[in-house]
């Protein structure tokens, strides 16, 4: 429900407080498609960070390469997903799924982040085919901007569902996760598996 991912976020938000993370501290979000992911996002944009996504399906040169250029001090991740790479790498690890004990200890009121619009909202790096990745960082009037002039093209409510199925690593998830929710409607998280499989796919979108 809303209140319970609200809940959860707000913890997020006031253990990554502790850990250093406020307005235009960037935060590494490396986990699968998941509540964990949703809890993650909305956590780092309490805290008052930005994320930078850390795809699962990325090669670890490329994750450590986005770790080291960004500076990001801290990334929430999965215990699955840390590698010898990642665990190699100068930052604060915080392993969602298995800290969660500590971190349901944590405050369940909203934190003041502090965030004004032109803060950072998050960082997407780019595909790196025409030499090295670079990242783009876009603010929180941006992102705002994009989903009030999207959310009145397509006209959705609170008694819609949208199917997410694009990578946090592309600009269009933004849309896909936080557009639904500014409006009270629900969300559909497509794994990174279904969304390989075409046929499991138009099944699941069938149903909706």
């Amino acid at each position: 429900t809303y209140r319970e991912l609200n809940t959860r976020a707000n913890q997020l938000a006031h253990y990554l407080r502790l850990q250093g993370v406020g307005p235009d501290v960037l935060v590494g979000l490396h986990v699968e498609r998941s509540l964990e992911m949703m809890v993650g996002l909305l956590g780092i944009h309490k805290a008052g960070g930005a994320y930078v996504p850390l795809d699962p399906d990325f090669p670890p040169e490329r994750i450590a390469l986005m770790l080291q250029d960004s500076q990001a001090p801290v990334i929430v991740t999965q215990q699955s997903l840390i590698s010898d790479s990642l665990a190699a790498q100068d930052l604060r690890i915080i392993a969602i799924d298995t800290l969660w004990d500590e971190i349901s200890h944590q405050p369940t009121t909203n934190p003041d982040s502090g965030v004004k619009p032109a803060h950072l909202s998050y960082v997407i790096y780019t595909s790196g085919s025409t030499g090295k990745p670079k990242g783009v960082m876009v603010q929180h009037y941006a992102l705002g901007h994009f989903l009030a002039s999207m959310g009145e093209l397509l006209g959705m409510d609170a008694d819609d569902t949208l199917v997410s199925v694009t990578a946090l690593s592309f600009d269009i998830a933004a849309l896909e996760l936080y557009l639904p929710l500014s409006v009270g409607a629900r969300v559909v998280l497509v794994t990174r598996a279904t969304s390989r499989d075409g046929l499991a796919l138009s099944e699941l979108l069938l149903t909706y």
